[in-house]
């Protein structure tokens, strides 16, 4: 685009041109190379100077003087340089290779080594098949067992690459038995592995790679508690949004853990899907965590937002709220204000979705009588409370207050008040779809699972 209008068009490259000629020299076509030299001098202008690109289009004529800049044209001719960079150099050399390769017949730059490897050389493949880990998996513990099959005597390599970890990469080697299997054990690193795992026998290579997690704290575990998998649907009639950025599962809560890690608490929640959605790894879902600490002070059975049509219990009062998700966090304390900031992580693999506060700003270690609300919706930017609206049935971007129109009183009711909760973690002896059930409770009231 052209200043100051912020308007404009690309147009093609005779240095792009260069390569093609060369490409059809190396395949014997030297007419063809010999019109790609053509169309680059037709393409430069004054003593040979090569342009940037060139012009593709009808001509324009130039502008007289005294023309708007924004809408003024230096004139262009079909064919001809474009007003761009003259000479551009890379497309000068292109047009010298050209020219010195149709004097010789062949293509002179052509690496010896790259020539051997890739033209005189033809690989060869060997068997290879890798039975563990399977892809797309998550491991508990400090190792991943691999293991398969191969040539017998073929040399097996596992490269294991720690993504998380500055891309570190350790190098285990193996000999495949004398019936082909092989087994070996890596050390896993913290987070993301990636095996390249390579079989080598009598100058024949085979590849595979193998992603596995290694999703795991680096601290005591304080609290642990599951949720049934298949309730993300609020009160039971829920519906989520029919456009295919959401997953299925993406909304389900299965499990809730409180961490010790030193100066830090960690919580990690777990979905049933976590795929990244909207170009982040937790795109999907707005996590909100509200705290009770006994004895602590001001506290608040407010939601997060009052657009979100629910309350917390008065004997579960939060003193903090921690909310996460896909573009943006809040740590506050009962008034509003903030009080630290959360990291957080998740992957897609484990579905763990991970994020610390500061210790001292949460208030101490998590211990007998704190209780915790956990619930998840969905995120949304747009919302003034940052909570995915609904609609009387899912639209592409907008929950469902019911999968379809009928005439059942919870799914007539407006679609501005119902609680904006696909799932929630409920204590022993209470019921998710009575609990947020809008018409059975005014205002709804939200429990949570304590120490």
């Amino acid at each position: 685009p052209w200043a100051p209008s912020g308007v404009g068009t690309g147009h093609v490259w005779p240095v792009l041109a260069g390569e093609r000629g060369e490409q059809e020299l190396a395949e014997g076509h030297g007419s063809s190379a010999g019109a790609a030299l053509a169309s680059i001098d037709a393409m430069s202008s004054g003593v040979g100077l090569v342009p940037e690109q060139a012009w593709n289009a009808p001509d324009v004529p130039a502008s007289p003087f005294g023309t708007d800049p924004t809408i003024a044209s230096i004139g262009f001719q079909d064919g001809r340089p474009a007003g761009s960079a003259a000479p551009l150099t890379w497309g000068a050399a292109a047009q010298v290779r050209l020219v010195a390769d149709l004097s010789a017949g062949r293509t002179l730059e052509r690496p010896d080594a790259t020539t051997d490897r890739y033209v005189r050389h033809v690989q060869r493949g060997t068997a290879l098949t890798v039975t563990s880990p399977l892809d797309q998996t998550a491991v508990t513990g400090s190792s991943i067992a691999v293991a398969g099959t191969a040539r017998p005597g073929a040399v097996i390599d596992i490269a294991d690459v720690a993504t998380d970890g500055n891309d570190a990469t350790t190098h285990t080697t193996v000999t495949a038995r004398r019936d082909g299997s092989f087994a070996a054990s890596v050390t896993a690193a913290p987070g993301s592995n990636v095996l390249v795992i390579t079989a080598a026998a009598g100058g024949a290579t085979a590849q595979t790679v193998r992603t596995v997690v290694n999703d795991v704290v680096a601290g005591t575990l304080l609290f642990n508690v599951t949720d049934p998998s298949g309730d993300d649907n609020g009160p039971g009639n829920y519906a989520y949004p029919t456009a295919g950025d959401f997953h299925p599962g993406a909304y389900d809560l299965t499990d809730f853990q409180v961490y010790d890690t030193g100066a830090t608490v960690t919580f990690r929640v777990q979905t049933r899907d976590l795929t990244p959605t909207f170009g982040s790894d937790l795109g999907a879902q707005l996590v909100d965590v509200y705290i009770h600490e006994p004895g602590a002070s001001p506290t608040s059975t407010g939601a997060s937002f009052p657009q979100r049509n629910y309350q917390i219990a008065p004997a579960d009062a939060w003193s903090r709220l921690i909310e996460v998700q896909g573009f943006g966090q809040r740590f506050i304390d009962a008034s509003g204000a903030t009080v630290g900031t959360a990291r957080i992580k998740a992957n897609a693999i484990s579905r763990y979705i991970t994020f610390s506060v500061d210790k001292a700003a949460l208030g101490g270690v998590p211990a007998a009588g704190w209780v915790f609300t956990v619930t998840l919706h969905g995120q949304d930017g747009f919302s003034p409370d940052q909570g995915r609206a609904f609609t009387p049935t899912p639209g592409g971007y907008s929950f469902g207050v019911c999968a379809a129109a009928s005439s059942n009183p919870l799914c007539t009711a407006d679609p501005s008040t119902v609680p904006k909760v696909m799932d929630t973690i409920t204590p022993p002896g209470v019921s998710q779809s009575d609990e947020l059930n809008y018409v059975a409770h005014h205002p709804v009231v939200l429990q949570g699972v304590g120490m």
